[in-house]
């Protein structure tokens, strides 16, 4: 089992350069991005239009408020792309996850820290699971998705619990902010991107409880003036927005 297990890995390892290859195929970005639904396609136009209307509002023009509003609109697009299953959805998340980590670090949120560093090697693995999926799937577009058993739920439920203690515990130690609500995020991230990178659509529940506790946090942070805390703000919206429809397609898809 362990040797199976290590040669499954290297071979990961070794098709990760044809994998990396497809999802920064300019071509493939730009067709999986027309070829969504009218409503989804809807759906990024004006999520995209609300962060930007909300960016210049706001009237960050620092740096950091730049890298803010990168982040929106590639969290975003990567997001609308998972509703689909396109597994393009990898190139904007590579983008989202570093700039999200950069905006995470300035803020103090550890819980997020290890959030974001865990989601952004969780891209690599998505993208190999994913492409070996597509490939030996009818339609090589959108990935098809899985419903998990009761028991399979019970399980990672009680993964996230003691990972929520673990985390809790290391936020207060390295004086977090808002740790009991910041140590959440990873759990509940663990738990959502394992799930969505084997293609399970329960993954939009740990995502629909993240996204509700992280409009949370970010709008205490928006009442304390903290940096690009408004464009982040108006991107928890969209993300809670999205998770719901994403839940959506995904259970009609099972």
């Amino acid at each position: 089992m362990q040797t199976l297990g290590i040669t499954s890995f290297w071979n990961g390892v070794r098709r990760l350069p044809n994998d990396l290859k497809v999802i920064f195929d300019p071509q493939r970005i730009i067709n999986e991005l027309v070829s969504l639904r009218p409503f989804t396609l809807i759906l990024l136009v004006l999520m995209t239009i609300t962060n930007m209307i909300v960016f210049i509002f706001a009237k960050d023009f620092s740096w950091l408020g730049w890298v803010g509003l990168a982040t929106t609109i590639s969290t975003v697009i990567n997001l609308i792309l998972v509703d689909q299953g396109r597994i393009t959805n990898y190139f904007w998340g590579l983008i989202s996850v570093t700039v999200w980590l950069i905006i995470a670090a300035v803020n103090h949120l550890i819980g997020d820290i290890a959030a974001q560093l865990f989601y952004w090697i969780m891209q690599f693995v998505g993208l190999s699971v994913w492409n070996a999926e597509i490939n030996h799937q009818s339609d090589n577009q959108e990935l098809t998705a899985r419903k998990m058993t009761f028991v399979q739920g019970v399980c990672w439920a009680i993964v996230c619990i003691v990972s929520y203690l673990i985390v809790l515990h290391f936020s207060k130690a390295l004086n977090g902010t808002q740790i009991y609500l910041d140590a959440a995020l990873l759990p509940l991230g663990i738990v959502g991107q394992i799930l969505m990178t084997y293609g399970y659509s329960s993954q939009w529940v740990a995502w629909i409880i993240l996204n509700v506790i992280s409009l949370v946090i970010w709008f205490n942070q928006f009442q304390a003036l903290s940096p690009a805390s408004t464009t982040m703000l108006a991107l928890q919206i969209m993300k809670l927005i999205n998770s719901i429809y994403g839940y959506w397609l995904w259970r009609h898809n099972e």
